[in-house]
């Protein structure tokens, strides 16, 4: 059979995988392969072949990539070098290299398969220091700081970070999730409980877009008299950020557009000297509350 053309047939399988469990099922796929329909004398040049034409779309490089690993280390002066991680399994076995090699590159295989499988040992939460938390000196000088001023030793002072970090992190997806319909629109806007709730700038701004849109509708009659709906409106009517503005209002802008198109308004239409549109548009009682 032709090994140049399963060898490329292999390739392109490999370049659809990013899983490195799938990589390594399609390598023992391989392996298997080999040993099914090669004699031992050349199962060594059927790998040759494979190996070649995956090294041509992923030739051993000196810096690492993604599903590279480091298959040599730096050493005397020389960077280490890097392969594709299916070539951790796409390998001989040791019967096969001690009748084949006779190179000395059956025992460069073998401390590499050593290397590969060599498990390391993870310090544990108790028996850990400072150091070996790789922190930039910044972060290491305030974490010993803190140390000193607590008293804690650092198993118990990561223990305690963690907990509270973790709380803040649920607290906050929990506000997330929580709807702010049923909140009256004026303890939304001036209550300050509600000031970093991090639904309070979307819902405002819903409320705000509801507002403006029911002002031109049936509160005026005359175009001088309407306002266009902009980043900057919903500003003044809400006091939220306008960069956070500017992300929400992406999700309404189909609705916003006709409306705005519907009356002919745009930026200059909010050009209105001695008028604030805060002033002129009341949210709270034109929308008291986000229930539609």
């Amino acid at each position: 059979m032709s090994w140049t053309q399963t060898a490329r047939n292999f390739t392109e399988q490999l370049q659809q995988l990013s899983d490195e469990l799938e990589i390594e099922k399609l390598a023992k796929k391989i392996i298997e392969q080999i040993y099914e329909l090669t004699e031992a004398s050349k199962r060594k040049r059927a790998l040759a072949t494979v190996s070649k034409e995956i090294r041509r779309i992923y030739p051993n490089d000196e810096i690492p990539h993604p599903l590279y690993f480091e298959h040599t280390e730096a050493k005397d002066g020389k960077p280490p070098i890097y392969k594709h991680i299916i070539f951790k399994t796409l390998t001989l076995t040791t019967s096969d290299w001690d009748e084949l090699a006779t190179d000395g590159s059956r025992e460069e295989w073998f401390k590499q398969q050593q290397k590969n499988t060599e498990v390391i040992e993870q310090p544990s939460l108790d028996s850990m220091t400072i150091n070996q938390l790789n922190l930039d000196s910044f972060t290491q000088q305030t974490l010993e700081q803190a140390l000193e001023h607590s008293g804690m030793p650092l198993d118990e002072f990561i223990k305690q970070a963690i907990s509270v970090y973790a709380k803040t992190i649920t607290g906050k997806a929990r506000k997330h999730s929580e709807d702010l319909s049923n909140v009256p629109t004026a303890e939304l806007l001036d209550d300050a409980k509600w000031t970093t709730h991090p639904g309070r700038a979307s819902e405002l701004t819903k409320r705000a877009i509801r507002a403006i849109k029911f002002y031109n509708a049936n509160r005026v009659g005359e175009n001088a008299d309407r306002w266009c709906i902009t980043q900057s409106a919903i500003a003044s009517l809400t006091g939220s950020r306008q960069s956070t503005i500017k992300k929400i209002l992406e999700r309404y802008k189909d609705d916003i557009e006709n409306h705005n198109q519907r009356y002919g308004l745009n930026g200059y239409s909010n050009r209105k000297p001695g008028k604030d549109i805060s002033e002129e548009i009341d949210m709270a009682e034109l929308i008291p509350n986000g229930v539609d």
